[in-house]
């Protein structure tokens, strides 16, 4: 099983990077300039819903499993089934939820724009003009 999951995510990581690296994005007209590691990942663990200077904050992701796998992986080195058992957890206990899923690219980056409390994630070569402001850069 455990080779299985490497392999995978082996071959995951080899599409991702013919995608361009992941970049965690919000809203031109958001106030957030940018973020760590540690704030990305309170936000989509639902650790917190506030960004660092008080604005709400509210997560939103495609609904692809590829760039999920690894947004998850290098923000806190869950598995998709550890992931998956973290927010069945969180669900039941009444904690937190999972961001909202989005079904397309465009519908995410109309998303991303029209509010600018939202923040979600995609391949940096998938921003199209300077709507979106990169406020998070996998190393």
């Amino acid at each position: 099983m455990k080779l299985i999951f490497i392999v995978l995510f082996v071959l995951v990581t080899q599409q991702s990077y013919a995608n361009g690296r992941i970049v965690v994005v919000v809203s031109d007209q958001s106030g957030i300039e940018s973020l760590d590691n540690q704030q990305v990942a309170n936000i989509f663990l639902a650790r917190t819903k506030i960004f660092p200077n008080g604005n709400h904050a509210i997560p939103v992701e495609l609904n692809d499993n590829n760039i999920r796998s690894l947004f998850y992986q290098g923000i806190s080195g869950k598995t998709p089934s550890q992931l998956n058992a973290y927010w069945t957890t969180l669900v039941f206990t009444g904690k937190g939820k999972p961001p909202k899923r989005i079904s397309d690219n465009e519908k995410l980056y109309n998303q991303l724009i029209e509010n600018p409390d939202t923040i979600g994630y995609i391949f940096e070569n998938q921003i199209h003009d300077k709507k979106l402001k990169v406020v998070y850069r996998f190393p």
